[in-house]
């Protein structure tokens, strides 16, 4: 059991159900000990916090780390690169592809997409790929495709992302306009 949600805002509200933190701090702690979550030097303040008594505050804590509340798909080929293959990541903030060699074995090469830049995305079931296209200063926009055996799992994480930025702008848009009433 995983939870499904992205959003860092509406996560923090659903902390107030027992049920819901605990599923939460369990999820973040086994993120942080497969090394999904870039914890840097702060690892120790988490194991400090790693107490059920503490939940909220370890949430808190790893909430503000690279890596936390992403999906993190396995390895796999993509026409992004010439040579290796790419890391997807899904998370609230970004997508982002992490270059690696053929065997999985990560590079320092990162090329993140604001979503804001990402303009369609689709399923490509005869080729099981995901591709979606991105916009680029001064250049046309570029389709990418993406090999993975978990590309509708990919274009469901796009989904929703796409769903919880929608809530985003409601919200903002609500709370704008109750100060205009104001």
């Amino acid at each position: 059991l995983r939870k499904w949600l992205f959003h860092p805002k509406v996560e923090a509200e659903l902390q107030s159900d027992q049920v819901a933190l605990s599923l939460l701090f369990h999820q973040a702690v086994e993120d942080v000990n497969r090394g999904f979550v870039s914890t840097k030097d702060r690892l120790h303040q988490l194991k400090s916090l790693q107490d059920s008594s503490k939940m909220s505050e370890y949430l808190a804590c790893v909430r503000d780390m690279d890596g936390y509340g992403g999906v993190v798909f396995p390895h796999c080929g993509s026409d992004a690169r010439k040579e290796g293959h790419v890391v997807p990541v899904v998370s609230f903030d970004a997508f982002r592809l992490q270059a690696c060699k053929e065997d999985g074995g990560l590079e320092d090469q990162v090329i993140e997409f604001a979503w804001d830049t990402i303009t369609t995305y689709e399923l490509e079931e005869e080729g099981m790929s995901f591709m979606f296209q991105y916009r680029r200063a001064g250049k046309p926009d570029r389709w990418v495709r993406i090999y993975s055996h978990f590309f509708v799992f990919l274009f469901e994480c796009f989904e929703k992302i796409q769903e919880e930025i929608g809530w985003t702008r409601q919200l903002e848009e609500h709370n704008k306009g109750e100060e205009e009433v104001l």
